[in-house]
């Protein structure tokens, strides 16, 4: 604003003052320019004729004229030239442009050769010569540019010298409205401890004065709202719930720190988390009621699902009159994937303490019933034929099938306990694929590794580790047909904890969505040579180890198996390991 009043006072000045300054400055330069140029064709006129009156004075024969000819282009004159019978004699012209063509054509039709250059020639009768120069208008400033520089510095001098009296002047008048306006543009960004000091006492000083006083009053009552402001800001700001608040419209008008980190976190995964939030608003002030929900989403880059808790409700002014829509709501994910892990646990627990049981109380006559039939095989095996050999021969199998069964029951239902210690992931999953090379090769299936470091070191029990990768890996060489392909990718995954993600994906028969809850349930199996115990027992190795495991799997496209195993920490780990 301060800028305006100087502006207005400056810029009708600039032009009574500056203006015919340069007007006259421009008009002596264009007219001191042209003169030089006058002067200049004054100068050649007169080199002309005197070349024409050496001439006359000497006698007229052939030898003269080469005489002549040899001193003119001794005098090594620029831009010269003289011609007999339209034939050049002498040329110094600089300009390769202008060829002798020209030249003869602007004699002949007496016209300027170009905007640029000024032909002037005489012509001395008695030998038909045309001596003539071109005058290079452009150039002639160059030769006194002295003169010019001093009408050029002259010019913006006098400009410079008009401006800072217009400035002073100005400042005069516009110094004390600047310093109003400044006081006012301090106040309007909350800054009320700058005094107005105007020593006058014309009605300018009496304004500031006054000015004073009205900044007092307003800032008293300016400092109550902002500490009321700043009390309600800080308890926004302060919880971990996420707050949108909007209009009776549905227009968003004010959210929270928490809101913006949760939708920020959320939405890179699944982008309709706001048109979910969005359209509860909208429903809230369409049945004027308070709506709370539990949302689930699907998480685009790690397969988990996403879960939020979203509560609407309208929002009353002191006159309970409804004025818009508060929106709270928190990421629940880690809850939610707490309390199915304590589901699946508890339900693991108590199949695995019944599958204890049982298993102690089968193995005991099994093993009397694998005795008794290999004592009679041996006590009758002069007696026997062939087909009777061969009935304890798959007896015995049998009773070992269902022995090994119960093996891989009290597996799952007591495992060891886990011998924590740093492991070379790499290193395990290599032994794994060998182990399993066999079936592999037989089966013709093509694995693809896709590993992101040369060494991954986590804090595992290396004999567990190893059997949930064969687990892994023999469940899927099972699902897929000859000539399949196995992908395992190996990187780190730093969300909440750090962890060595490894994910299996086969390109196999898949598993329904109604019965991709139940894969870790004992006994749980599509394969009929199964015993549905492999990823059941995966599964509590994994956690017993504090890590995670996830499944994705789509009939007839595949199964996708992400392990997190806890990378290896020397500070974290070693100091867990000593409290354990």
């Amino acid at each position: 604003m301060k800028l305006r009043i100087k502006k207005k006072l400056i810029f009708p000045l600039l032009i009574l003052m500056i203006m015919p300054v340069l007007i006259l400055g421009i008009f002596t330069y264009w007219n001191y320019n042209k003169t030089l140029i006058n002067y200049e064709i004054l100068r050649i006129n007169n080199e002309l004729n005197n070349i024409l009156v050496l001439l006359s004075t000497v006698d007229k024969n052939n030898n003269d004229k080469a005489f002549i000819l040899d001193y003119i282009k001794s005098l090594k004159k620029e831009n010269m030239f003289i011609i007999e019978k339209n034939k050049f004699l002498y040329n110094t012209l600089k300009d390769k442009s202008i060829n002798e063509q020209k030249i003869l054509k602007s004699i002949k039709y007496d016209q300027e050769i170009s905007s640029q250059y000024l032909l002037q020639y005489g012509v001395y009768h008695q030998w038909n010569w045309k001596i003539g120069f071109l005058i290079d208008k452009e150039a002639i400033p160059y030769k006194n540019h002295e003169i010019n520089k001093v009408i050029l510095l002259l010019i913006p001098l006098f400009i410079f010298f008009s401006l800072e009296a217009i400035i002073l002047i100005t400042d005069n008048i516009s110094k004390p409205i600047g310093i109003l306006l400044e006081a006012y543009n301090d106040m309007i960004s909350g800054n009320f401890k700058k005094k107005i000091n105007i020593k006058r006492k014309d009605e300018l000083g009496l304004l500031g004065h006054a000015f004073n006083e009205m900044r007092n009053e307003i800032a008293s009552k300016t400092n109550k709202f902002i500490e009321m402001k700043n009390f309600n800001e800080d308890i926004l700001r302060s919880i971990s719930t996420g707050i949108i608040t909007t209009n009776i419209n549905g227009k968003v008008i004010k959210y929270n720190q928490a809101a913006v980190n949760i939708i920020e976190k959320t939405t890179q995964n699944n982008p309709i988390i706001i048109k979910v939030l969005l359209s509860q608003i909208m429903n809230t002030l369409k049945t004027q009621k308070s709506i709370n929900q539990v949302k689930s989403f699907k998480s685009k880059e790690e397969g988990r699902n996403i879960y939020l808790d979203i509560t609407t409700s309208l929002m009353k002014n002191t006159n309970q009159e409804n004025i818009g829509v508060i929106c709270s709501f928190n990421d629940i994910s880690s809850r939610k994937r707490i309390e199915e892990k304590i589901d699946q646990i508890n339900r693991l627990t108590s199949l695995g303490q019944l599958t204890a049981a049982l298993s102690h109380e089968i193995r005991n006559p099994l093993s009397g019933m694998k005795m008794s039939c290999q004592v009679l095989k041996k006590r009758l095996s002069s007696h026997l034929n062939l087909s009777d050999k061969k009935l304890f021969d798959a007896t015995i199998y049998e009773i070992d099938r269902l022995d090994e069964l119960i093996t891989d029951l009290l597996s799952f239902a007591k495992p060891n306990l886990p011998k924590f210690q740093v492991v070379n992931v790499y290193e395990v999953l290599e032994n794994a694929l060998q182990f399993s090379s066999k079936i592999i090769s037989q089966k013709n299936i093509n694995v693809l590794k896709e590993f992101e470091e040369n060494c991954l070191l986590a804090y595992f029990d290396k004999n567990q580790l190893a059997q949930i990768f064969l687990n892994i890996i023999a469940n899927a060489i099972w699902a897929m047909d000859n000539e399949g392909t196995l992908k395992i990718k190996a990187k780190k995954f730093i969300e909440e904890k750090e962890y060595i993600l490894i994910i299996f994906e086969d390109n196999g028969c898949g598993i329904s969505k109604e019965n991709i809850h139940k894969i870790f349930d004992p006994f749980y199996t599509t394969n009929k040579t199964g015993t549905g115990l492999g990823l059941s027992v995966v599964h509590k190795l994994i956690t017993a180890n504090h890590g995670e495991i996830e499944v994705e799997s789509q009939i007839n496209i595949g199964t996708k198996i992400k392990l997190y195993i806890p990378l290896y920490r020397r500070d974290k780990n070693e100091k867990k390991s000593v409290n354990n």
